[in-house]
């Protein structure tokens, strides 16, 4: 038989029945929180439909019940084929209404690699004036990976330092960039800070500029949502278009740096907007295009070769169908505020103290009630009812001599 181990004897393993059977109880007491199934398709569990991440602050997956699947294309039935996409996931919408046209795996969470440094755009230019000046340090200009080529102990403007970071996706300008606007810690938190606000909740960063790192990750819809932001801030809109920008080299001089987004050049309406590529993530890309009158934005991640051709086919393929039926859509900051509020006031959770939610009406005599769930009473009365029986038992129970820290039989 196994034993449970407890260093508190009986006065610890009188509390287990307790416990599991107020789990049992609170557990069956509670609503069926499973949210309908797509029209047509009967509730399952399998591997092709994604969990919400555990760190959401809401309890359904973000832009619609299609959007939770991974592994095939997600487009109506009525819409032309999408193209086969090089990538292990991607997303093609409309930037002006949010609609989502076709997915595949867009909640997938995976290494980003430098498209995190939208999100590190769109975080610190707020923080920042474009005119100040910074001076490079040699942590800065050591950082691993692309670099734009900073100098240490050289002053530059802080719009220099965001050019470095946009064009020539220089994780020393990333770095730069997040000291100038308050440090690195400070800057995760801008960044994480600003995922939640945009409803980006598959997201969360760990350094500025997109290395591999644990815990870093992003999703084809987080991009999405995060390149929309970009595209309306008119600094990130400017520089994200911008193909070539003299940059500060030594003693005075300039040299030439190039925007990384081989769309510019190429693809007729493109306008932005970031590239990535790490050995984890390989090849990322978050682009956008405009022609008459529509803006799309295309995120592709995980592609094994360049990922602008697959999002230059996903916008030949929405821009030659512009009456395709949308497959979910992009989150605003103000549905994402009303969706975290609605979870707050239905946050009641197996395990979350009943007093942190209904606290007043718990605790004052004659109180009114009404609001606090059956799940809650349930649980308060299987408490008291079980502990009391705990009790009963532990004091009934013969006891060692010499007390907890008697020698074991």
């Amino acid at each position: 038989m196994m034993r449970l181990a407890s260093g508190s004897g009986h006065g610890r393993r009188a509390w287990v029945l307790p416990a599991v059977a107020l789990a049992f109880l609170g557990w069956n007491a509670m609503p069926a929180t499973e949210p309908p199934s797509p029209a047509g398709r009967e509730p399952t569990a399998t591997p092709t439909v994604l969990d919400v991440p555990p760190d959401s602050p809401v309890e359904r997956i973000v832009g619609g019940e299609a959007m939770a699947t991974i592994g095939a294309p997600v487009v109506d039935d009525a819409a032309p084929r999408p193209p086969a996409v090089d990538a292990r996931s991607w997303v093609v919408a409309e930037v002006d209404s949010g609609d989502v046209l076709a997915a595949l795996s867009p909640h997938q969470r995976q290494a980003p690699a430098s498209t995190i440094k939208l999100l590190t755009a769109v975080a610190t230019i707020p923080e920042l004036d474009p005119d100040d000046s910074y001076v490079v340090t040699d942590a800065d200009a050591s950082v691993d990976g692309s670099r734009v080529g900073l100098m240490p102990d050289q002053e530059y403007s802080v719009d220099q330092l965001l050019h470095g970071l946009m064009l020539a996706s220089g994780n020393d300008a990333a770095h730069a960039v997040a000291e100038a606007a308050g440090g690195q810690k400070s800057t995760i938190e801008l960044m994480n800070a600003e995922a939640q606000r945009l409803g980006a909740f598959d997201t969360h960063a760990e350094t500025p500029h997109g290395l591999d790192a644990p815990g870093q990750l992003s999703s084809a819809y987080d991009l999405a949502l995060i390149g929309r932001a970009a595209l309306h801030d008119e600094d990130i809109a400017r520089l994200a278009a911008t193909r070539t920008y003299d940059f500060p080299g030594q003693g005075g001089e300039t040299f030439q740096i190039q925007n990384q987004n081989r769309l510019l050049d190429t693809y007729p309406g493109a306008v932005g907007l970031k590239t990535g590529y790490t050995t984890l993530a390989a090849h990322t890309f978050v682009g956008a295009a405009e022609r008459d009158g529509r803006t799309l934005i295309a995120v592709v991640l995980g592609a094994e070769g360049r990922a602008e051709p697959g999002a230059a086919a996903l916008f030949d393929w929405a821009f030659n169908a512009p009456d395709i039926t949308p497959v979910g859509h992009l989150v605003t900051a103000e549905e994402v505020d009303a969706m975290i509020r609605e979870a707050e006031q239905d946050g009641d959770v197996l395990g979350r103290n009943p007093f942190d939610d209904y606290g007043e009406a718990l605790r004052t005599p004659g109180g009114n009630s009404d609001g606090v769930p059956q799940v809650v009473w349930v649980s308060l009365v299987a408490a008291a009812v079980l502990g009391g029986a705990g009790f009963a038992v532990r004091r009934l129970s013969p006891r060692r001599p010499g007390g907890r820290y008697a020698p074991r039989r």
